[in-house]
């Protein structure tokens, strides 16, 4: 019983100790990392409580109350399967779709990401790296730079995408700004209206970091673009936080 208490905790602090990163780095706090300290911390306190409890169910089993704590035992047990069924589940498809499957798309949508006053996150110039090697590499492609700007935000982050491509030598005229939208959706949606307006093909690529590709493609599905992979890597200390929060955002979006 020892030994497994101390391999439980220890799990727990370890689960804590990889979410801790971006908060610690950059004082992002979401979804992911939050789920992450909340399961470790669930695992270590199960690992120091978890004498208390098996005494207190024994006791539960023993004193008459057999049926009762059984049925709550099962549903707990079942509820916390499925759970990790469908957690892991979700997570292996978001892995799957991290890869890049984009060949010969000639429309290419970068989706916006934070930009902190005029100065673009790392996760922004990631994919507008990812997105100006396959632009150099398809000089037939043409690029929708999407997002808008936020109440920190000094220009929009479309606006931002374009200056970074520009930078990297691609040239502007291959390159639609669309900077109204405030979230993933409206990036899609509001790039479809460019896509329509000026006759470009709906099979698209979309430039985004890789724990965000599945979502992402989920989105253009739903608007009626078919979506391939151009995934911009993300560092490996953020990768618990960002592909654990994902799994959330792929729930939210088949809700």
């Amino acid at each position: 019983m020892i030994v497994l208490q101390i391999v439980l905790t220890l799990a727990g602090l370890y689960i804590i100790r990889i979410y801790m990163p971006p908060l610690v780095s950059l004082g992002i706090l979401n979804a992911g990392n939050l789920f992450g300290f909340a399961a470790g911390g669930g695992l270590a306190l199960l690992g120091v409580f978890l004498n208390v409890i098996v005494n207190s169910v024994k006791r539960q089993l023993e004193g008459g109350h057999r049926k009762p704590t059984i049925i709550i035992l099962t549903a707990v047990t079942a509820l916390a399967v499925a759970f990790l069924v469908a957690f892991f589940g979700t997570l292996a498809s978001i892995v799957s779709h991290s890869h890049e499957t984009a060949t010969d798309q000639t429309t290419v949508i970068v989706l916006g990401c934070q930009i902190r006053g005029s100065k673009p996150s790392g996760s922004l110039r990631a994919r507008c790296t990812a997105a100006a090697m396959y632009l150099e590499e398809h000089p037939d492609a043409v690029c929708i730079a999407s997002g808008g700007q936020g109440s920190d935000e000094d220009l929009s982050e479309g606006q931002c995408i374009y200056n970074l491509l520009t930078e990297k030598g691609i040239d502007g005229s291959r390159i639609y700004i669309e900077d109204k939208s405030t979230n993933t959706d409206a990036n899609i949606a509001n790039s479809v209206k460019i896509i329509e307006e000026n006759g470009l093909s709906k099979e698209v690529a979309i430039a985004t970091n890789d724990y965000h590709e599945k979502r992402a493609e989920m989105i253009c599905e739903k608007n009626g673009l078919t979506a391939y992979s151009i995934p911009a890597r993300s560092t490996k200390w953020a990768k618990p936080t960002w592909f654990t929060r994902e799994v959330f955002g792929v729930w939210a979006q088949l809700l």
